[in-house]
């Protein structure tokens, strides 16, 4: 962004202190426009959609975990019946009551002996009670899940961290492909004001009779090129600029402070492969899930297990219940399964075959990543070569189109080699532009993947 200020409105006599601090902040206010690739990252892990989905399935993930460490403690609870039977429930044993009359030679029964229908509950009865378990023992079924459960929690931040790693990768692409629009903006206005200033000096040449006229007709087709790769340009800056906005939650993006950084070979193919190995969360995800599968083999065996707990009850109230007459009573139960059908031995197989199923996941993972490590690798030798070679080009370049500029103003040249210099520079400019960010995309990208995106971001 460009800050234009009029000096001459400006008075100097008298408030030298205050103009530095006007220009002071107006560069603060300049400056403040251009984002830099760390504040772009931040603004991403801020605002995109996705990381924000990712940390709220984290946070989810952990609240499940607290909730696991409840299989430990004891379950209290209250409960409360109330019921309406049809009839109360009764015993008639008058019948009985009639033969002991007879056994006792009593006449009239009914009369001594009184009615022996009795009322052992009323229909309408009610109880309440506090209630109190706790497993003491589950075969280590209960370590097991408490164990599955932190690993799913530490599966969940791996698998967060690789969803940041995703955007972060993107960033740098879209990002660097914006930084490289810019600069091809640039040049292709550079190239523009070239032909332009050549097409205005070929048009005066033909005017006064130095030159033919097919020299300007070079000149204006030039000029006519230099404007549409120009438009084009400027169309894919626009759409570069459209991608980070997006990714990053922002309006409006004035500028990018980033540069590219020099091609360069920090260390040894080995050293990355070997960061790769260790660092990758890939790689962890894997490893988390194999812990997972040994847990679930410990689950399985289980159940060969009794499982054993405690249990009791206080009564806090109740209504037409003569038969209970206790206020608690606690116990202690246990359950075993004896057999099931052989479900346990091949429920226990399934779980080892999983194992097996990671480790040859691991295996195969290990392999692709240092192929990919590699692959990256020289992509960056690659482009450090082009770009060591388009350094030198551009040199010899520069130095013919000066050397057809000079030629054609001596009337010994044609407008024609003029454009060719001019345009076969440009190109080696825009090829220099390009080897940048491919190797700075590369380069990126292997650092976000052997865990060191910090460093990287601190370097550009």
């Amino acid at each position: 962004m460009k800050t234009i200020i009029n000096f001459s409105s400006i008075k100097l006599s008298n408030k030298p202190i205050k103009l530095l601090l006007l220009l002071g902040f107006i560069t603060t206010v300049t400056n403040a426009q251009d984002l830099t690739l760390k504040e772009a990252y931040n603004l991403m892990l801020s605002n995109n959609g996705e990381a924000k989905a990712s940390s709220f399935e984290l946070k989810a993930m952990e609240e499940e975990h607290k909730a696991t460490k409840g299989l430990r403690l004891p379950t209290v609870g209250v409960s409360g019946t109330y019921l309406h039977l049809d009839e109360d429930i009764a015993v008639d044993l008058n019948t009985q009551r009639n033969m002991v009359g007879g056994l006792l030679s009593i006449p009239n029964p009914a009369t001594v002996l009184g009615d022996w229908n009795f009322t052992l509950q009323e229909k309408n009865l009610g109880f309440a009670t506090a209630d109190f378990s706790m497993p003491i023992f589950a075969g280590g079924k209960i370590n097991a899940a408490s164990k599955a459960s932190e690993i799913k929690l530490e599966l969940t931040e791996t698998k967060h961290q690789i969803k940041e790693n995703e955007l972060t990768i993107n960033l740098i692409n879209y990002f660097f492909k914006l930084k490289l629009a810019k600069e091809a903006v640039q040049l292709r206005q550079e190239v523009y004001n070239v032909i332009l200033l050549h097409n205005i000096q070929a048009t005066k040449f033909f005017e006064n009779g130095l030159i033919p006229e097919v020299e300007t007709l070079n000149a204006k087709v030039a000029l006519s090129n230099a404007k549409r790769e120009l438009l084009a340009a400027k169309k894919d800056e626009a759409l570069a600029i459209t991608a980070v906005q997006n990714l990053i939650g922002l309006n409006s993006i004035e500028g990018i402070a980033t540069t590219f950084k020099e091609p360069t070979i920090v260390k040894p193919l080995k050293e990355f492969q070997d960061d790769m190995l260790t660092e990758n969360n890939q790689l962890k995800t894997i490893e988390k899930n194999h812990e997972l599968a040994e847990v679930g083999v410990k689950v399985e065996n289980s159940d060969y297990f009794p499982k054993v707990g405690v249990m009791g009850k206080y009564i806090l109230w109740k209504d037409n219940l003569p038969l209970v007459d206790t206020k608690w009573f606690v116990g202690v139960g246990v359950e075993w399964e004896l057999f099931n059908g052989f479900q346990r031995e091949h429920k226990i197989k399934a779980s080892k075959y999983k194992i097996e199923q990671v480790e040859e996941f691991d295996k195969q993972a290990r392999l692709n990543l240092t192929t990919y490590t590699e692959k990256l690798y020289n992509t960056m030798q690659k482009e450090l070569e082009q770009y060591e070679s388009l350094n030198a080009d551009e040199a010899l370049a520069k130095k013919l189109k000066f050397m057809r500029t000079r030629a054609f103003e001596e009337g010994t040249g044609t407008s024609l080699e003029v454009v060719d210099a001019t345009l076969k520079l440009s190109e080696i400019q825009l090829h220099k532009i390009k080897a940048l960010f491919e190797y700075n995309v590369a380069y990126g990208e292997l650092m976000v993947l052997t865990g060191k995106t910090a460093s990287f971001l601190n370097q550009n």
